[in-house]
């Protein structure tokens, strides 16, 4: 699709599940949105700084299927997580959060902070059965506080059914909370329509952003109740007054904020959501879809070790081999970037790859599978 747009390490790059290929506009959208205006403009540089963080937010709206008002940057996934465990209302009676066994650790390890305000951890088993809403059916009971889908999960590559379980939470008194940081990007996500209560994500995968610039989705309502612990001059509905005695929360997803927040990253990251956005997210997922298939086709049957299922699945895939050591060594001599999962290949598919890199990579498995 648009293979000429990203510096791509390597012959074949597979690797967005880790990190997203750079633009080659990133040095001029960071030089724009960070270091021009800091050069030029001195202690005035707030103004050009902050329309960087509103051209952030314009940018990934359309690609997370929201409104910018409605998101909040942030550091990393940990800590939009943190910040909204910490920020819901406390509910007599619903002191159980519900995530998955295949959640990506950082996620647990956030969670597991509530601990020490009263909340439990609790559990579903992992594998293609997240693919069914009835799997989740434990998170919908009322001592629930939250139930956290992964939109993709990072290993077996399962879809979660994240618009149906945001369906259902919110039916039953549920707060949801949706890590789309292996999907957006590569994934529809239509946080406006599905109406999760919170979301969080990176640019650093498939966003094509690198790290520091993650993202925090809250429903406008659902934010006026929260309270962030974590807050700082810039979770204040008016961060000049400079008033220590008085602290008024932002409106919405603003509050989230915490204390002078970070440019660079943003600016950086603005670089890829032009290229998203001028194909959609839709025709991102057909193409890689695509050659996940193609893929798939050229390997025997019981290869595959993530998800195969069509509509079920994200971008990425694992491959079993039988030699892992002499797989690796193949793949680099093919040009191949990939990486490994439970001894077996880990490759991702995205807007920068093509048939001929799917032919590549089967034809230097194909002695190991």
């Amino acid at each position: 699709m648009d293979k000429d747009k990203f510096h791509l390490p390597g012959k074949h790059y597979f690797l967005s599940h880790s990190v997203g290929a750079q633009p080659k506009t990133y040095d001029a959208a960071l030089a724009e949105g960070f270091t021009q205006p800091w050069r030029t403009e001195g202690f005035n540089v707030w103004g050009p700084w902050f329309e960087t963080l509103d051209r952030f937010k314009a940018g990934l709206a359309p690609i997370i299927g929201a409104d910018a008002k409605d998101i909040c940057p942030q550091t990393n996934v940990s800590a939009g997580i943190s910040k909204i465990l910490f920020s819901l209302p406390r509910r007599p009676g619903r002191n159980k959060i519900v995530l998955t066994e295949d959640a990506f650790p950082t996620v647990g390890f956030a969670l597991a902070q509530g601990e020490r305000h009263g909340y439990e951890l609790e559990f579903l088993p992992g594998g293609d059965a997240l693919a069914d809403p009835d799997a989740w059916a434990r998170a919908f009971e009322d001592d629930v506080q939250m139930v956290v889908p992964l939109l993709v999960y990072s290993n077996s590559s399962v879809l979660a059914p994240v618009a149906e379980i945001a369906k259902r939470a919110r039916a039953a008194g549920v707060y949801s909370l949706i890590d789309a940081a292996q999907g957006a990007g590569a994934v529809p996500l239509r946080l406006n329509d599905w109406r999760p209560d919170f979301a969080v994500g990176t640019s650093l995968k498939y966003l094509c952003g690198g790290a520091g610039a993650a993202y925090l989705w809250a429903d406008p309502e659902v934010a006026e109740q929260c309270a962030p612990l974590d807050v700082g001059w810039f979770s204040h509905a008016d961060p000049f007054e400079f008033d220590i005695h008085h602290f008024d929360y932002a409106p919405g997803a603003g509050r989230f904020t915490g204390g002078t927040p970070a440019i660079a990253p943003f600016a950086g990251a603005c670089a890829a959501h032009e290229i998203i956005n001028a194909h959609g997210v839709e025709a991102i997922y057909a193409h890689n879809q695509h050659l996940l298939s193609r893929l798939f086709d050229a390997l025997p049957a019981g290869a595959v070790l993530s998800s195969t299922k069509e509509g079920a699945r994200g971008s990425a895939a694992l491959i079993r081999v039988c030699d892992y050591e002499a797989a690796a060594s193949a793949l680099a001599k093919a040009g191949v970037a990939h990486d490994t999962r439970l001894g077996a290949v880990r490759v991702s598919v995205h807007l920068y790859n093509d048939e001929s890199d799917i032919d590549a990579l089967a034809a230097a498995l194909a002695p190991f599978v």
